[in-house]
């Protein structure tokens, strides 16, 4: 996953520590409000953890129906029993790599059987590696075009009959905020991210006549599994705690705390509202103020 590597730190910003970030959980969605969203059928890909996950269970909490895919089926397994067990929702979990070039379209397909119909796409990745340009081989290339580009252009492109049928159809891709503000040593990410968001702008232009809305969700530096696995590799690598690592991150971001992925799901599951129908062609930054681009 690629999430801001910022080495600055801005001047006198209280950062909130690692512990409390872990145990700040928001628990979006205990009291909600009526997003339009009961009964709908959503895909979300890449849903076993981190920001799929919240997606998917945010979705879920507003009473939506969830097809989810991840490659370890253990995990996927998990995340799908969580789901139903909190929020009561219908779930189908299949095993999917969204780099195989059949994925998409297989998953898709089965989702759209499940429910009679789907309502909302959920496209979604894990990052590429970092790495700056002259190290970078075109096996490591054509992968990253496969993960991150075309496993999303594949999702759409088989969602399209069905959302496109919907009342409210909804297509959202789950980027970086790379995508809008490049990144040093992040050039894979970069290339690809900013790929995804071109297909965005230009499906949504095309979709608009059907009053299906197309956006894309940025997330900043938010506290997931593989941000846990990122802070332990620079507490190695810098020989600081796992804290102090949690804490350098923290303190690139303006609101002085990492995001919490629930609140990212909150922005995900806002933008497949019907609220949000007036809302299309966006790249939508969840980053505490992170990007230093204009909105």
């Amino acid at each position: 996953m690629d999430r801001p590597c910022y080495s600055g730190r801005r001047p006198n910003r209280q950062v909130m520590p690692s512990s409390d970030a872990q145990n700040s959980s928001l628990h979006i969605g205990e009291q909600t409000m009526d997003l339009n969203l009961k009964g709908r059928a959503a895909v979300v890909a890449a849903a076993s953890a981190g920001l799929g996950f919240a997606s998917a269970l945010t979705l879920a909490q507003e009473g939506c129906r969830v097809a989810i895919c991840a490659r370890n089926e253990d995990r996927l397994q998990a995340a799908a029993e969580r789901i139903r067990e909190e929020t009561g929702s219908e779930v189908l979990a299949l095993v999917a790599d969204m780099s195989d070039a059949e994925a998409p379209g297989a998953f898709i397909q089965a989702a759209a059987d499940r429910f009679g119909g789907l309502d909302i796409v959920v496209a979604n990745a894990g990052g590429p590696p970092s790495g700056e340009f002259a190290d970078k081989t075109d096996t490591e290339w054509a992968l990253a075009l496969q993960l991150n580009l075309m496993s999303a252009v594949r999702l759409f492109r088989s969602a399209l009959p069905h959302v496109t049928a919907s009342d409210q159809g909804r297509l959202v891709a789950i980027t970086s905020v790379s995508a809008k503000h490049p990144m040093e040593s992040m050039v894979l990410s970069n290339a690809t991210r900013t790929g995804v968001h071109g297909v965005i702008k230009t499906l949504s232009m095309e979709l608009a006549v059907t009053g299906t809305t197309v956006n894309a969700v940025c997330p900043g530096v938010t506290k997931t599994d593989r941000l846990d696995e990122l802070a332990q590799q620079a507490a190695d690598q810098k020989g600081i705690t796992v804290e102090e690592a949690f804490a350098e991150r923290a303190a690139t971001v303006p609101l002085g705390r990492l995001g919490d992925p629930m609140e990212f799901g909150a922005a995900v599951t806002f933008l497949c509202s019907k609220q949000a129908g007036f809302i299309t062609g966006i790249g939508l930054a969840a980053d505490g103020g992170f990007m230093g681009a204009l909105p």
